[in-house]
């Protein structure tokens, strides 16, 4: 875990560099468009989510850097779907984030044809509706709105569209566990069992490599498909470091996998 907490220190770093780097000098001077915004979002929440699940795992807390393992997971999905998607998948993408804002508004709608409105409630009403302007979304749409997924398909027919099911699937499956609280979770982290009977098992599990090399394989792979969507390393830097810390992080899974026996 020494070696892999330091793989990730460098990972890190990189995701922090990646989406700073603008693909000429007027991007960089003026920032990206709203289109190619939205992927430069993802690659930032990638990098967030990544950092706090490396602070979990420096603090060997794996049932919590394990949800943030899911969550980067997910981000990474939507991240290689959106770089081949059409112009119309970004609008769909801001659309259905909507759908929250829609159940308010409903709701308060329904409270002022009975009452007076609280100030609360209205000051929360106009927010929603001065975002629905900025994102050119009318309350006719979003109201008339029933598909909240993006581009209508749901995770699994995305993850078939890039071709990740297979791979992706193992990790974004057994780390559900961590996210929705299910048995499987709670009998194996929160609880011990003696004699038939269950009590409260309050300390963490410690991660090691599988945890860490998995999700760090995803993080580098997803940077380096977008440094070359972007044209942001026209001069080849970053890139063969990418692969280099990739091949490093293939050996110590491997390394740590030897260790464990059959």
């Amino acid at each position: 875990m020494q070696y892999t907490v330091e793989l990730m220190n460098r990972t890190l770093y990189l995701l922090r560099v990646g989406p700073q780097l603008a693909p000429t000098q007027d991007v960089a001077l003026k920032g990206f468009t709203k289109r190619r915004a939205i992927v430069v979002g993802h690659m930032v929440r990638i990098a967030k989510l990544y950092e706090g699940s490396l602070m979990h795992i420096c603090a060997k807390q794996l049932e919590l850097a394990a949800v943030f393992n899911r969550l980067i997971i997910e981000t990474a999905v939507r991240v290689e779907y959106l770089i081949k998607a059409k112009r119309s998948s970004f609008r769909s993408f801001v659309l259905t984030s909507y759908k929250p804002e829609k159940e308010i508004l409903a709701h308060l709608k329904a409270e002022a044809a009975q009452r007076q409105l609280a100030q609360y409630e209205r000051r929360i009403r106009r927010k929603i509706k001065s975002r629905m302007r900025r994102d050119g979304i009318s309350e006719v749409e979003l109201m008339g709105t029933r598909n909240w997924r993006l581009d209508g398909k749901d995770f699994r027919r995305i993850l078939e569209d890039t071709k990740r099911d297979v791979p992706y699937s193992y990790a974004f499956g057994s780390q559900s566990h961590f996210v929705h609280g299910d048995w499987a979770e709670l009998s194996v982290y929160h609880l011990t069992k003696h004699n038939g009977y269950y009590k409260p098992h309050l300390d963490y599990d410690e991660p090691d490599p599988r945890l860490a090399c998995a999700v760090t394989t995803v993080c580098l792979s997803t940077l380096f498909h977008f440094l070359k969507w972007n044209k942001s390393d026209k001069d080849d830097y970053l890139r063969p470091i990418i692969l280099g810390l990739l091949e490093l992080n293939r050996h110590i899974d491997l390394a740590h996998e030897d260790t464990l026996g059959p």
